[in-house]
């Protein structure tokens, strides 16, 4: 088998505050992961794509952070020490999580679709306004060329 590189991979990297690296993948496409503060401070969170076949290219990632107490026990325990409707609550709560990461994806998505509709209808406008005054100036130019071309010219 060989190996193959995703030009739309990136390896994300987390680092403590004390220089340890807490996590990191290679070559991700999507996914999820989760760590626990170990001490106090800033995390550094890196993605790079230095493993892509496209240099010069732009990789955009869309990360998602949540901070703040670890979750309840039922987030931890396994689906054997779980009762069948903790569990469905279980499955619930992630579905909704990931039900509100996509809207939050698709409305990101929408408000660049509408930055750029509103950038093609304003170069529409002023090319459409620059086509005018130039369709009149021409037609100027015809009448007045067209006059002077057919003025009897009086010999004296």
């Amino acid at each position: 088998t060989r190996a193959h590189t995703d030009w739309r991979s990136a390896s994300p990297q987390v680092t403590s505050p004390t220089g340890d690296h807490v996590y990191s993948a290679e070559r991700e496409l999507q996914g999820s992961f989760a760590f626990y503060a170990s001490s106090e401070g800033i995390y550094t969170i890196c993605f790079s794509s230095e493993h892509t076949t496209r240099p010069g290219s732009e990789t955009d990632v869309l990360a998602k952070m949540s901070v703040g107490e670890p979750p309840d026990l039922i987030a931890l325990a396994k689906a054997e020490h779980l009762s069948p409707i903790e569990e469905r609550i279980k499955h619930l709560h992630q579905a909704m999580t990931s039900l509100r990461d996509l809207q939050d994806r698709i409305r990101d998505q929408d408000e660049q679709r509408h930055k750029v509709a509103r950038s093609t209808r304003s170069w529409l406008l002023y090319f459409t306004i620059i086509e005018a005054v130039v369709l009149v100036l021409v037609s100027l130019w015809q009448i007045l060329y067209l006059k002077s071309f057919f003025e009897v010219r009086r010999v004296v």
